[in-house]
């Protein structure tokens, strides 16, 4: 056995007995020197070993792993929690924005369809019936269109909106009026929708929303609510 040979075996094994082994190492005393370094540190490394395990170990190591289970779930729970709050208030946000998605002429045009047997009303309303219902919407009118047969403070659209709904019989059949305090457009603009014409614009605080079969009669009644609202 060369030196090579012995100090790969050495390395495998310092406590080797081989005949090749130990003669080698009886001969050559720098391959001795590694032998006697090698089984010091063997003896080193016992001792750092030979370490009585502390009482109760076994108990502990399950009981940190028991624990550390516990907080594992307990933080997907929460984040299950936490995700699942943040789809509803997503969800709702987007529910809201789809019923805020329709213009307040859709939403007009559509509570009229729900309440199309106030057209047939022709007996007039007093003032103060008119004013009164403004004023639960918190708008106080300068003076009170004549013509009206129908006032109501109905919520409008999916939003609820604070709103005055009005009918005003004219020669070219019924005109329906609706106030929504509580929005308000950027610009005039006249349209159409399901058979109706329809016209909203910007007053006072809200909006005002015009609908008949027939524009004819648009521009009169403009006048007479901007005269109302605005003075």
């Amino acid at each position: 056995m060369n030196c090579v040979e012995f100090r790969r075996q050495l390395a495998i094994d310092p406590q080797a007995t081989a005949a090749d082994f130990v003669q080698h190492r009886a001969e050559c005393p720098r391959c001795a020197e590694a032998h006697a370094r090698a089984l010091a540190f063997e003896g080193d490394l016992v001792r750092a070993l030979n370490v009585a395990a502390p009482a109760q170990l076994a108990e502990a190591i399950l009981l940190a792993q028991t624990t550390a289970e516990r907080r594992r779930r307990t933080n997907l729970r929460r984040a299950s929690m936490f995700a699942l709050a943040a789809a509803l208030v997503l969800g709702i946000g987007v529910v809201g924005m789809r019923a805020e998605a329709k213009p307040l002429s859709v939403q007009a045009v559509e509570h009229l369809e729900s309440e199309k047997e106030v057209l047939a009303l022709t007996a007039p309303v007093a003032a103060a019936e008119v004013t009164a219902t403004f004023a639960k919407r918190g708008v106080t009118l300068k003076q009170v269109p004549d013509g009206i047969s129908f006032v109501a403070p109905c919520p409008v659209g999916a939003s609820k909106h604070r709103s005055v709904h009005l009918v005003m019989p004219t020669a070219d059949g019924p005109l329906t009026v609706i106030y929504v305090a509580d929005q308000k457009v950027g610009a005039a603009a006249d349209f159409e929708r399901d058979g109706l014409r329809g016209r909203s614009l910007p007053l006072g605080n809200g909006t005002l929303i015009l609908l008949a079969k027939s524009p004819a009669e648009f521009d009169r009644v403009e006048a007479l609510w901007r005269a109302a609202i605005a003075g």
